[in-house]
């Protein structure tokens, strides 16, 4: 059964930073694999390579201020709820959720029919965006770094834990392929399980089935006045 939204859950900072993170992640899946290809398809290697890592200091930097929002912005609401609060209340991870764990892997390997209960996001949920998709970018930062020609002295270091460059190029590219597995499992599980959210959290647009009273005040209003007419 399909939650009731609203668009507190998802405020114009936390949509606007989930675009940035989006698109920047497709520029540079394209930028980084012409430049894994030495293919200039797409422009000049060298105008890749700038690109590339303008466009990582844009991700890197949408995910540092999306951290600091979620512990002292304005916050969001939960499934269906009018009231704002601190938004890394969302992603903590408690004793409920190792409980709730073995259920949601049970429901998305097909073994339970019914969804867990859930206040925002599932256990599994929490798990990626406050552990895995950090990570991987924390990785693939790192190793970035360590391949560009201006910062690779500083970073040698981080290239000897591998093996030198050859094991941070491997590295940065297979960690590549993780997260866009994680991405595609991603977009599959909303897309499937509660496509009106992806509206909610792309465009903060609700669809009329899935309201809750009181999120569009002017529909409210309007529908109450038919009433006394």
């Amino acid at each position: 059964m399909a939650h009731k939204l609203t668009r507190l859950e998802h405020p114009w900072p936390a949509v606007l930073m989930h675009w940035a993170h989006l698109l920047s992640f497709f520029v540079l899946i394209a930028t980084g694999l012409a430049i894994h290809a030495h293919s200039d398809v797409i422009g000049p290697t060298g105008a890749i390579r700038q690109v590339h890592f303008v466009v990582m200091y844009v991700f890197v930097l949408t995910t540092v201020v999306r951290i600091y929002w979620a512990f002292f912005g304005a916050g969001s609401a939960r499934l269906g709820g009018l009231t704002r609060e601190r938004d890394w209340r969302h992603f903590g991870i408690g004793m409920a959720d190792v409980k709730s764990t073995p259920a949601w892997i049970a429901y998305y390997t097909f073994f339970r029919k019914t969804k867990p209960p859930v206040v925002k996001y599932g256990s599994l949920q929490k798990l990626t965006y406050m552990l895995l998709f950090p990570l991987g970018i924390l990785v693939m930062a790192l190793s970035g770094f360590a391949m560009f020609a201006p910062t690779a002295a500083g970073m040698e270091w981080f290239s000897n834990m591998f093996g030198g460059l050859d094991g941070v190029r491997l590295m940065h590219y297979w960690t590549m392929w993780i997260l866009i597995m994680f991405f595609m499992i991603h977009f599959y599980l909303v897309i499937v399980e509660e496509p009106a959210q992806a509206m909610t959290m792309l465009f903060r647009t609700v669809p009329a089935g899935s309201r809750v009273p009181g999120d569009y005040p002017d529909e409210s209003a309007s529908g109450t006045a038919g009433q006394r007419a």
